[in-house]
């Protein structure tokens, strides 16, 4: 349990914590979500709600139970994640041409865009094994 302290201090950090100020800052700010693409929503595209649909009804195995239904979209969801993580990290791959040959600063933007990007795979993982718990009971 967090003391009243505790509590209270968060509280008046959250009040100063306004974000960014400049218009440098919030413009850099407005397009960090779009840097690999992975921030979005998946469903938010058109062609792969389409394909997360028909693959949630494959799962969903003609059920028409709420939960059922809703683990099997999850667990699309996750699925088509997944496929666009690893296509992000493909294509940091593609980026360094030669692995051997890389300079150590491209070896070094390479494994920081790595780290970025792992983070997103273990946030899928993470969400269709709850989707999965849930859906065994």
């Amino acid at each position: 349990m967090t003391s009243e302290g505790k509590q209270e201090s968060n509280k008046r950090n959250a009040l100063r914590s306004t974000g960014p100020r400049t218009a440098g800052g919030k413009l850099r700010s407005r397009h960090n979500a779009r840097r690999h693409g992975l921030a979005a929503p998946i469903q938010d595209d058109p062609e792969i709600k389409g394909r997360i649909d028909s693959l949630a009804e494959i799962l969903a195995d003609g059920s028409n139970e709420f939960e059922r239904i809703e683990q099997s979209r999850i667990l699309a969801e996750c699925h088509f994640e997944l496929s666009r993580i690893r296509a992000a990290r493909y294509e940091v791959f593609l980026t360094m041409d030669d692995l051997e040959n890389t300079g150590s600063n491209d070896f070094e933007k390479a494994l920081h865009a790595m780290g970025k990007i792992s983070r997103y795979e273990t946030r899928a993982f993470s969400k269709c094994r709850r989707a999965l718990r849930e859906s065994n009971g």
